[in-house]
């Protein structure tokens, strides 16, 4: 058995070794035994690596932006040990067939543990998929209408898998081009999500279906939710606003939109107290030539390569305290999807993490698109990440494998 020493948290800082078996942590002791092989990291810290249930790595379709391998490399360095893929791509996954075939070709190439969502608009098929993914906007052909959605639920209590949902409503959406970031939050303004929400809600009221809600951008649908459903919400509704500048205004354009300075604010306060039970990147990678000129500029922003290191320097700072922190990256995420994952617990998969708090990194572009919104913001990279007890990064670097990383079902 090899051991893994250094300081681990569970409600306090404390020594520890970790010795690691078949890929699984097999104990937590004081001490290694005697000549026992070991890996001894002193005072930095070891903690379990993020979970992204949110991501775009545009494979198949669109990889001249991002492809699994890069995608997941960049998760890796950040990391983030295992995602949850996202269907819409080109084609959209909207079948058994195109989801096995996706399933083929991301299997040579990905770094991380994934899992593939399966794309259901007017009615649900069965899969190997991790979860079933929906819009109530109609951005792309994995639509659903409200009409269709207590069928569509029905068949995800069935299949007792989650059904992530992009809620905002199609009919609230007022589709005219718009020039700027305030102009694109009006198109698709707060009452857009809060009504596709409600209607969620109720439907599934009387169904029990297990469902997540993507990307919450507001403080009253966080209290809409509340305990009702599964939600998430993303680095950029906390940390960017209408008022943010970016080198494009572009760079900015995501769906659900920035929100006005006073909702961001009202979300953060939230997440600071530990009311968002999910973090996730919705990592959605364009080209940066793509984003030059705001009318004709897709949406989305990319983010695995950025979340857990600002997230880390946050909990250094205060900002966060590091209980919430570990719950939304990682025990929530696991819990969700059912995963052995998400904690530094005997039986869990060996999926850590190596900080040194006391070095400070400022964030580079590690996706293939070359570009970040966060880019110069105050981070900590981790030193060394695991993926099932075999380290994939050591002093920053990548040093694992594509075809590396398994699928979850």
């Amino acid at each position: 058995m090899d051991y893994i020493c250094g300081q681990i948290y569970d409600g306090e800082i404390r020594h520890a070794c970790i010795g690691i078996e078949d890929g699984k942590i097999a104990e937590i002791r004081k001490t290694a035994p005697p000549m026992a092989r070991i890996r001894d990291y002193g005072d930095a810290i070891i903690l379990p690596a993020a979970i992204d249930i949110h991501v775009h790595f545009r494979e198949p379709g669109s990889i001249y932006k991002e492809d699994f391998f890069t995608g997941s490399r960049a998760a890796a360095i950040a990391g983030v040990t295992c995602v949850m893929d996202m269907p819409n791509n080109k084609p959209a996954i909207l079948s058994a067939e195109k989801f096995n075939e996706k399933a083929r070709i991301v299997a040579k190439k990905a770094c991380v543990d994934y899992g593939l969502y399966a794309g259901v608009n007017k009615e649900g098929y069965e899969c190997d998929c991790a979860g079933y993914k929906t819009f109530l906007s109609a951005d792309n052909e994995i639509f659903c209408s409200p009409d269709w959605m207590e069928r569509l639920l029905i068949f995800i209590k069935k299949v007792d898998k989650p059904l992530a949902i992009h809620a905002e409503i199609e009919d609230c959406i007022e589709r005219k081009k718009a020039e700027n970031l305030r102009e694109h939050g009006r198109r698709r303004r707060k009452e857009c999500e809060i009504e596709g929400i409600k209607k969620i809600l109720e439907i599934n009221e009387k169904i029990g279906a297990k469902v997540h809600f993507c990307h919450v951008t507001l403080g009253e649908a966080v209290d809409l939710i509340g305990n009702r459903a599964s939600f998430g919400s993303t680095l950029h509704h906390l940390l960017f606003s209408t008022e943010s500048r970016f080198t494009y205004e572009a760079m900015g354009k995501t769906n659900p939109p920035l929100r006005e300075e006073r909702e961001r604010r009202k979300l953060y306060e939230m997440f600071q107290q530990g009311r968002i039970p999910i973090l996730e990147s919705d990592h959605a990678p364009h080209l940066i030539e793509e984003k030059e000129e705001f009318e004709s500029a897709p949406s989305g922003m990319p983010g695995v390569d950025a979340m857990l290191p600002i997230m880390l320097d946050m909990v250094r700072d205060g900002k966060v305290e590091m209980e919430a922190m570990l719950n939304m990256m990682g025990r929530n995420p696991a819990k969700l999807f059912g995963l052995n994952k998400g904690a530094v617990e005997t039986g869990r998969d060996a999926d850590l993490i190596i900080v040194d708090f006391s070095v400070e990194h400022k964030i580079k572009p590690l996706s293939k698109c070359g570009w970040s919104a966060y880019e110069g913001m105050k981070c900590i990279y981790p030193m060394d990440v695991y993926l099932r007890g075999e380290r994939i990064v050591e002093s920053h670097e990548f040093i694992g494998k594509g075809g590396m990383g398994r699928m979850i079902t």
